[in-house]
């Protein structure tokens, strides 16, 4: 059987798409048959960190997924911010942290936010493509084990 699959076996799992100013959340069931977006933080508030570790406790994470852009030619402007971020939340928690590719992802939340029927001024709400970002990482990462 898969490595990964074993070590995220059983576990919620929570889905990070990292962003200067939001960050989408999404969450997965431990039996990884659903996967909901959750909610989208700012950042550059003084109690991100507080609030991020409150919903990685409330929600019972034991696998952490945060997308990271892949370039085979060029080095990403987020790369190391998102680099930076992974590093901070290592400091502050003990669990698995995985990558996952996330080149596409808020296009295809874009894109399935007009699948589902939602008006342009729905889909230009902030945040709302940044946590839908972060279940489509999430479902990418399952797909991809």
């Amino acid at each position: 059987m898969n490595k990964i699959f074993e070590i995220i076996k059983n576990k919620r799992l929570l889905g990070i798409d990292f962003g200067l100013a939001r960050v989408g959340i999404a969450v997965a069931d431990e039996l990884h048959i659903s996967i909901t977006p959750k909610e989208t933080l700012l950042f550059q508030k003084s109690d991100f960190w507080e609030n991020l570790l409150k919903i990685i406790e409330v929600e019972r994470i034991g696998i952490i997924v945060v997308g990271i852009p892949y370039s085979e030619n060029e080095e990403h402007e987020m790369r190391e911010p998102i680099e930076n971020f992974i590093s901070e939340l290592n400091s502050k928690i003990d669990i698995p942290i995985f990558y996952q590719d996330e080149t596409f992802s808020s296009r295809q939340a874009v894109n399935i936010m007009i699948t589902n029927g939602k008006r342009k001024k729905q889909r230009a709400t902030k945040g709302t493509t940044d946590k839908i970002a972060a279940a489509v990482i999430l479902q990418d990462f399952l797909n991809n084990i």
